[in-house]
């Protein structure tokens, strides 16, 4: 478990570092003024964001994420990992049945994860929507330096309601968004071989596009009800409706593109070194269906039931059952005796007669069973 934990540390880290800026854009376009759009596309948004705070603009905000991703990442793949290998215990490898197993498990990876991501993300989009001269769009909030001094402004102002604003919709976001997430990496990487860094990177990145398509409407909904401070909404409902009444279906998926050109290379290398990490340290070998043993060959040892060895099966009312066993058991005794002797010494089947000498034809050559014969003889002495 603890080696689940560092190594969605590390992948996430990975992956805030890769994709933060495009996300920087994705915030801006989600949350613009459909009646005066400041940016015509992704790449316009990307150019007006370099000109007016240069690089540092595209990084504004990072410092949450990237000081909660060790807390979500450790719990995503930690519950992920855990829950999966429940699920698909004694099932067989790389079965169909599994990637239900590895849904529910990324599903509830998701849910675990959403009471800590929520206010991490609102901070974060606070942040991103703070131009680098003036105060926030939203309302007459003074400017935040740090999450910490955001969330703490928001506790003071709106309360503990407010610092989860979202986590609603945030919820019905995660569970479905990494379901889908881990049942496609692990149906792309399945194989009884290590799979190459090219093939992580690649089911990595259309993991992640897979889970961003799914659950993109309601990412726009969640971005809309966190960057609102003037309580412009009442929830998230409200927000869906007042959305879609005022600007058409079209704005659940506004902003789409630089989503997708942001998920595909932070997914990659964040299950990259996921994996590489995983591999490193000896747990990430494929499965294998286990190889079959040749059986042993068992000798039938006389061993007396459980009951045989009680004074009551020895001296009462059952021990003529009892002495019936021991007789069956001696007369197969003796019959194998004979046996091992006639293939010991072949000339006397020879001379044998027709009832021993059937005997010496289905005997097999085995030695005279020395364990079998000390086991008949303690019982003989018990009873």
């Amino acid at each position: 478990m603890a080696l689940d934990f560092l190594a969605g540390c590390l992948g996430g880290c990975a992956g805030i570092v890769v994709g933060y800026p495009l996300d920087t854009i994705k915030v801006h376009i989600q949350t613009q003024d459909h009646r005066n759009p400041k940016y015509k596309g992704t790449w316009h948004c990307f150019r007006t964001l370099i000109k007016q705070d240069s690089v540092s603009g595209l990084y504004r905000g990072m410092s949450s994420p990237m000081a909660g991703v060790a807390a979500i990442n450790a719990i995503v793949f930690g519950v992920y990992g855990q829950t999966q290998k429940f699920l698909n215990d004694g099932l067989p490898p790389n079965s169909d049945h599994q990637l239900g197993g590895h849904f529910l498990a990324g599903a509830s990876a998701g849910i675990a994860q959403a009471p800590v991501c929520s206010p991490m993300e609102l901070a974060k989009t606070r942040l991103q929507l703070q131009d680098h001269d003036s105060a926030p769009r939203n309302g007459n909030q003074p400017r935040f330096s740090s999450p910490v001094q955001c969330l703490r402004h928001i506790h003071r102002t709106e309360g503990l309601r407010g610092v989860f604003s979202g986590l609603g919709i945030t919820l019905m976001r995660e569970a479905p968004s990494y379901g889908v997430y881990f049942v496609t990496y692990e149906a792309l990487t399945r194989s009884e071989h290590p799979i190459s860094t090219w093939h992580m990177l690649l089911a990595g990145g259309l993991a992640g596009t897979a889970s961003w398509v799914v659950s993109y409407p309601l990412d726009v909904v969640k971005s809309r009800l966190q960057a609102d401070a003037t309580a412009k909404y009442n929830g998230a409902l409200d927000c869906f409706r007042k959305s879609v009444r005022n600007e058409g279906y079209g704005c659940l998926f506004r902003g789409l593109n630089s989503t997708i050109i942001r998920a595909f290379p932070t997914n990659a290398a964040t299950f990259a070194v996921v994996t590489w990490t995983m591999r490193l340290l000896g747990e990430d070998q494929p499965q294998k269906a286990p190889a079959t043993q040749p059986k042993k060959e068992e000798h039938e040892v006389f061993k007396p039931s459980s009951r045989s060895w009680n004074a009551f099966d020895r001296y009462g009312e059952s021990s003529c059952q009892s002495l019936h066993k021991i007789g069956d058991a001696t007369n197969g005794y003796l019959h194998q005796l004979v046996s091992a002797s006639l293939v010991l010494m072949p000339h006397a089947s020879a001379t044998a007669g027709n009832e021993v000498a059937a005997v010496a034809k289905t005997a097999s050559v085995k030695q005279f069973d020395e364990a079998r014969h000390f086991e008949w003889a303690r019982e003989m002495v018990h009873y």
